[in-house]
């Protein structure tokens, strides 16, 4: 709110609203409930293998970026679906046919 983006989300789920951190997939399970959406309607992007984890435990498709602290071998070993350089790429990978 602070930064003037709270117009761009539905809804925002962060670690003080679920009782375990990721790599559980509760965040991801309670954002999916907040939106009304099938958890097979979803994806995970994110920079940490914490990320990815949580998705894979949510069997949420996975996307790391590249941004963070890991390598692109770091996160290749908790098998993300895809792995991006940089969200830039995001886009591509989208469909927006719906």
């Amino acid at each position: 709110k602070r930064f003037g983006l709270a117009q761009y989300f539905t809804s925002v789920v962060t670690a003080l609203d679920t009782q375990n951190p990721k790599p559980s997939p509760e965040a991801l399970i309670k954002a999916a409930n907040h939106l009304n959406v099938n958890l097979c309607e979803c994806v995970v992007v994110g920079d940490s293998i914490s990320d990815v984890r949580a998705g894979k435990a949510a069997r949420i498709a996975t996307i790391g970026v590249l941004s963070g602290l890991f390598t692109h071998e770091e996160l290749a070993s908790v098998k993300p679906d895809l792995i991006l350089n940089t969200v830039n790429e995001l886009p591509k990978h989208i469909d927006f046919s719906e």
